[in-house]
């Protein structure tokens, strides 16, 4: 059984016809250049939500001391400790 769900979607003529050009200079079907660009457009989704997650812990993470001073230990090299 595949791990594939029958998905449909409507493009315009213009779309297609770019995207059919673009998997048949790659030698890759339809079906797999849509799932790579999906996978990386998600990909993208995923770094900007982390970029955002890390810009709001930023300035917690800049002026708490306590955070400051575990960062500090985390990079003490444990062996030489």
């Amino acid at each position: 059984m595949s791990d594939y769900i029958r998905t449909q979607i409507l493009l315009d003529k213009k779309q297609r016809g770019k995207l059919d050009k673009i998997a048949e200079d790659l030698g890759i079907s339809f079906s797999e250049l849509v799932r790579e660009f999906l996978s990386i457009q998600m990909r993208q989704h995923t770094y900007a939500e982390m970029r955002l997650a890390a810009e709001q812990l930023f300035d917690e993470y800049a002026n708490d001391e306590e955070l400051k001073a575990m960062t500090e230990l985390d990079g003490e090299d444990i062996i030489n400790a």
